[in-house]
């Protein structure tokens, strides 16, 4: 599963580093939007995927899994949702992103 993390510079004009972590998902694989969103927030926040809280908290697992991975798939498909207090963006292409921040 290919995995990124980069530090990058906030657009607000700060000068303090916020840590992005990208990865992706692929429905021919079986690593599925779930658990590439598990695992793209466990690099993010340096924190074990056993030690996030349930995804289901906060979004249906089967409903994202199903969002992308029933019928042909729409690479402009995008849902965003916050996860142990990160900004978490699924896209249809398969690209998963993770951004500190109130906003998602």
């Amino acid at each position: 599963m290919p995995e990124d993390s980069r530090w990058c510079r906030p657009t607000d004009g700060s000068t303090d580093s916020v840590v992005v972590s990208k990865t992706t998902w692929d429905r021919d694989s079986g690593n599925t939007p779930v658990n590439a969103v598990v695992s793209a927030v466990a690099t993010a926040t340096g924190i074990d995927s056993l030690e996030l809280p349930p995804l289901y908290e906060t979004i249906d697992p089967d409903a994202l899994n199903a969002l992308f991975l029933s019928g042909p798939g729409d690479p402009g498909t995008r849902t965003r949702f916050r996860y142990a207090g990160y900004g978490v963006t699924v896209q249809g292409d398969g690209t998963v992103r993770v951004q500190p921040g109130p906003d998602v």
